[in-house]
This record gives C-alpha cells, structure tokens and sequence, in this order.
C-alpha cells in the first residue's frame, strides 16, 4: 500500500485507535484536521488527508480528491459528519512538505517542534494545539503501527 493512500488512512484511522496512549493524551480534544503534504522530494502532487478526532477517536478518514473542497469552520465548532457529496468542514489544517512529514514518520522531527521551526504551517487556534502535544506525539506513533507502507 502507498503511503498517504486511501487505504493507508484507513489503516492509520485503525491504528490510531488502537492506541490507549492517544484515547488518554487526546480524550479532551475536539476538532478535525486537514493534513496537507506538498509537493518534495519523491511527491509531484499535493495529497489532502481528512482526520476526524473526536474526545480521543478517530472518527473517520478521506483522501480527497483534486477536485473535492473543504472549508475551515470557526474556531471550537462541533465537528461536521462525511457526507458524500457535501464539502468537508475541519477547525485546523496542518501543511509542509513531503519531505518534511517523511522526517516526522521516521520520528527525526517532532511535529510541534517542526511547526515551532517553521517546517510546517498551522490554520486554526495554535494555543488549543500546543496543549495537545502528547496527543500529536502519540498520532506519529500511530503511524509506526500502520505496516506495509510503501514511500512514493
């Protein structure tokens, strides 16, 4: 399976929530992600994944297409049900470069220490992030369960 691929996701949503360490470090959190990996390295491409996180689940996972749409709702919104058809809300979006999610995948680079750096870039509210760092550190953990992936 390719890495980023709509079946890695559903394979990172499974792995993600079967993490006890994330259910405890994100059992507050509301709000959902788009995560953003531009164009680098091996990558001609954007590819947009939806996460959906809800009190320490995930809720659901989409790769999008070019052509589906997403919106970012207003800060500490209920999240917003997939539904096929409709485009998809999210309070965050989280973007860098391939090469730079490749470096947090392999654990050389924390993600809040790469968006602190400059690595990446946050829409939505940084301080609710900030406090949710052990659940971003158990997220790149969650990506060491997935097996099988295959890098571009």
């Amino acid at each position: 399976m390719k890495l980023f691929s709509e079946e890695w996701a559903q394979e990172y949503k499974k792995a993600l929530n079967a993490n006890k360490n994330y259910a405890a470090a994100a059992s507050w959190w509301v709000g959902d992600f788009m995560f953003i990996y531009e164009p680098s390295g091996n990558l001609d491409h954007e590819i947009r994944i939806f996460i959906g996180l809800y009190k320490g689940e995930c809720t659901g996972v989409k790769v999008l297409k070019e052509s589906d749409e997403y919106e970012l709702l207003p800060a500490n919104s209920e999240p917003r049900p997939l539904k096929e058809g409709e485009k998809i809300g999210v309070e965050f979006v989280f973007s860098g470069t391939y090469d730079n999610w490749l470096k947090v995948l392999s654990k050389d680079l924390d993600p809040i220490q790469g968006l602190m750096a400059g690595k990446f870039k946050l829409i939505g509210n940084m301080a609710k992030v900030m406090r949710a760092t052990k659940a971003a550190q158990e997220m790149v953990v969650a990506t060491t369960m997935v097996e099988g992936a295959e890098f571009l």
